[in-house]
C-alpha cells in the first residue's frame, strides 16, 4: 500500500543553498513536468468510496463541524467582551483563554474534516535541544490548503496572515479576527515585482489599517517581545498548491532578519481510490464535503529547527526567503520553481480569474501573454496521454 500514497514528488534532486538573491533557473523549466496547480483527479473506485462512505459520515461530520464552529466562534465572542481594539496586544490572561480554546476547537476541527491523528515530527528529536533554541514570534508553512492553519492554531495558537476576502466567510472570518490575523488585499498592489507586491498576500496592503503595509505589522510583530502577540504563521508562497513543489517565496515574513520556524506538512493519499485532499484551483464547499466522505486523511507535520539568519541573510531579505525554501524542499523532497499566484489564476474554474492571470501575465511579459504549459505526466510520474494520440 505504500507504493499507493504520495506525500511528495520524487524525481527531486537539490541543489545547496544559494549565497545571493538571484536564483538561477536557466537549467530549469519554468513549471515541472505536472500542473502544480490542479489537483489529481479521483478515479472510479474513489468516487464509489466517496459515495458509500460519504452517505453515512458527512451528514454525521457535517453536523459536528457546525456544532464546532459555533461553539467556537461563540467562545471567541465571550473571550472578547470588552475589548474595543483588536489590533492591540490582549492581556496575558485574556490571551490564554482565547487561545486554549481556539486550539481545543481546531483539533475538533481537524477530526470533524476526516484528520482523526496526525503524524508530528521534528528534526531535532531531543527536546531539551528543542526548548534551547531562539523563541521566533514567525512560523512559516508550506501552502496546500487550510488544514495547516487549522493545525497550527492547535499546535501554536498561531494568527495569520490572511486574504481580506476571508473575513467574509463564515465562523472562519470572525474567529480569524478574534485571533489577531492579518488580512490583506492582494489586488492593492502595482508593482511589477511578483516578489514584493500584491503577488503573494504577505506584501500587500490591509484594510483594518489603511497606513501600514502587511510588511511593516509583520516587522511590528517580529521585533516585539515574545508573547506579546499570538505567532504570526505566514505562507510565504502565497497561494495553495498541490504540494509537490514549492512556489517563490515572498520577503514578507523575512525582512525583520530574525530566526523563523519552518514547518513542513504533507498530506499524502491513494492514486487508486482516495481523494486529493489539497486545496487548489477547487470550490471550498465541494472540497470539505468531499474531505468529509474519506474514512481518514493524513497529514504529515515536520517541525524543523529553527532558521536564524547570516549577516548576509539578514541584509538581504530574498536570500534569505531563498535559503529557507531550499531547507524546506530539501526536507520535504520536492524542487522549487519560480511560480506564483499569478501563474496559477489560469487554472481557476472562474473567468474572472482567468482574465485577471492573462492580465497580469501579459503585464509581467511586455504584453504578451505566454502559452500554455504543456504537462507530460501526473504527480505521481503517470504518462498523461496526450490528445494527438487519442484521435490517432
Amino acid at each position: 500500500d505504500t507504493n499507493h500514497f504520495l506525500s511528495i514528488h520524487n524525481k527531486a534532486t537539490h541543489s545547496p543553498l544559494h549565497t545571493n538573491s538571484t536564483m538561477s533557473t536557466s537549467k530549469q523549466p519554468a513549471f515541472p513536468p505536472f500542473n502544480p496547480f490542479v489537483r489529481h483527479p479521483t478515479s472510479f473506485l474513489g468516487k464509489v468510496k466517496m459515495f458509500v462512505c460519504g452517505s453515512i459520515l458527512v451528514p454525521i461530520r457535517l453536523t459536528g463541524a457546525i456544532l464546532t464552529l459555533t461553539s467556537c466562534l461563540l467562545w471567541c465572542n465571550i473571550c472578547s467582551i470588552g475589548l474595543r481594539d483588536l489590533s492591540t496586544p490582549y492581556s496575558p490572561r485574556r490571551k490564554r483563554l482565547l487561545q486554549g480554546g481556539c486550539r481545543f476547537h481546531s483539533r475538533v476541527l481537524l477530526f470533524w474534516y476526516g484528520f482523526l491523528w496526525l503524524r508530528e515530527s521534528y528534526e531535532i528529536e531531543d527536546a531539551e535541544e528543542r526548548a534551547r533554541q531562539p523563541h521566533p514570534s514567525v512560523v512559516v508553512v508550506n501552502h496546500i490548503g487550510f488544514a495547516e492553519l487549522m493545525y497550527l492554531v492547535y499546535s501554536d495558537g498561531c494568527c495569520f496572515v490572511s486574504k481580506d476576502a476571508n473575513r467574509a466567510l463564515p465562523f472562519i472570518g470572525k474567529i480569524s479576527e478574534a485571533l489577531q490575523s492579518i488580512f490583506v488585499d492582494r489586488g492593492e498592489g502595482k508593482s511589477k515585482h511578483d516578489n514584493t507586491t500584491s503577488e503573494s498576500i504577505q506584501n500587500s496592503s490591509s484594510h483594518s489599517d489603511a497606513g501600514a503595509t502587511t510588511t511593516d505589522k509583520i516587522l511590528e510583530r517580529a521585533h516585539s517581545p515574545v508573547g506579546t502577540w499570538p505567532p504570526l504563521a505566514l505562507c510565504p508562497e502565497g497561494t495553495t498548491h498541490t504540494g509537490h513543489v514549492l512556489i517563490r517565496f515572498a520577503t514578507g515574513a523575512f525582512r525583520a532578519g530574525l530566526p523563523v520556524q519552518p514547518v513542513i506538512v504533507s498530506s499524502p493519499f491513494s492514486a487508486i481510490h482516495g481523494y486529493d485532499p489539497s486545496f487548489s484551483c477547487a470550490n471550498i464547499i465541494t472540497h470539505v464535503l468531499c474531505l468529509m466522505t474519506q474514512p481518514m486523511n493524513h497529514l504529515h507535520v515536520k517541525h524543523l529547527a529553527v532558521y536564524v539568519p547570516n549577516d548576509a541573510e539578514k541584509k538581504d531579505p530574498t536570500l534569505f526567503a531563498n535559503n529557507v525554501r531550499q531547507k524546506m524542499a530539501s526536507e520535504l523532497g520536492v524542487e522549487c520553481y519560480d511560480l506564483t499566484w499569478t501563474d496559477k489564476l489560469r487554472y481557476e474554474s472562474s473567468e474572472k480569474a482567468q482574465e485577471l492571470g492573462r492580465q497580469r501575465l501579459a503585464a509581467r511579459n511586455g504584453g504578451v501573454v505566454p502559452p500554455m504549459p504543456i504537462f507530460t505526466e501526473d504527480a505521481f510520474g503517470n504518462a498523461l496521454v496526450e490528445e494527438s494520440s487519442k484521435d490517432k
